[in-house]
């Protein structure tokens, strides 16, 4: 029995030091994004529109967190209202990491029209229903939902969270590929050469929504 209370305070410590390191990823991220969006370059395309909206999500009983959203209103396209929000989220457990063969906690990038709330919008799997319009997956990697007379799309990205893990790989992996997406560029122009991380996946035959995640070679 002694061992097995070691497990269980050896695992509450290690989910505390990942909520610690989510944290301090959230806070990078935040400032990072909100900084691009603040600058020149972009400015023209998109601008910030208000704080950011933050979400969570804990498992069945309410004891573990186990996904973040942090949802930042932006203004597209020299309008006056809020047209889209800019958002990340983390997903350590749930249907946000449940495509087949994934056994990794994610982290989605995009921008929808409305913010990620966890009760009617959220980035999940399976990712849409029979009722709902399939999104293009652009070379496996961006999933792109339809303009519908809209001067901008939604989009959608995923990344291993293992695999971010500097600054470095905040701006190559999520800063530099958002202002390219948010410019209207395209894959490859989206990413650098040879960017660890990123998930790619296959949709699934016959399964509504359902995709896969390519296994890095």
């Amino acid at each position: 029995m002694a061992d097995v209370g070691e497990a269980i305070s050896e695992g509450i410590s290690f989910i505390s030091k990942v909520g610690a390191e989510c944290d301090v990823l959230t806070s990078l991220l935040k400032q990072e994004l909100s900084v691009l969006l603040s600058g020149s370059l972009i400015r023209g395309q998109v601008r910030p529109a208000g704080p950011w909206v933050d979400k969570f999500e804990k498992d069945a009983g309410g004891w573990i967190q186990t996904a973040s959203a942090h949802s930042l209103p932006v203004i597209m396209q020299r309008k006056r209202s809020i047209g889209a929000y800019l958002f990340f989220q983390i997903s350590l457990a749930g249907n946000g990491i449940a495509a087949q063969d994934n056994t990794q906690p994610l982290v989605h990038v995009g921008l929808w029209s409305l913010p990620v709330d966890f009760k009617n919008y959220w980035m999940g799997f399976p990712l849409f229903d029979l009722d709902d319009v399939e999104p293009e997956l652009e070379e496996g990697v961006v999933f792109r939902w339809p303009m519908e007379g809209r001067e901008w799309g939604e989009w959608t990205y995923s990344l291993r969270l293992a695999q971010i893990n500097t600054i470095q790989d905040i701006h190559e992996k999520i800063v530099t590929p958002v202002k390219a997406l948010l410019q209207g560029k395209r894959l490859p122009e989206v990413f650098a050469p040879n960017v660890q991380g990123i998930v790619r996946y296959v949709a699934v035959a016959e399964e509504v929504g359902h995709y896969r995640v390519l296994q890095p070679a």
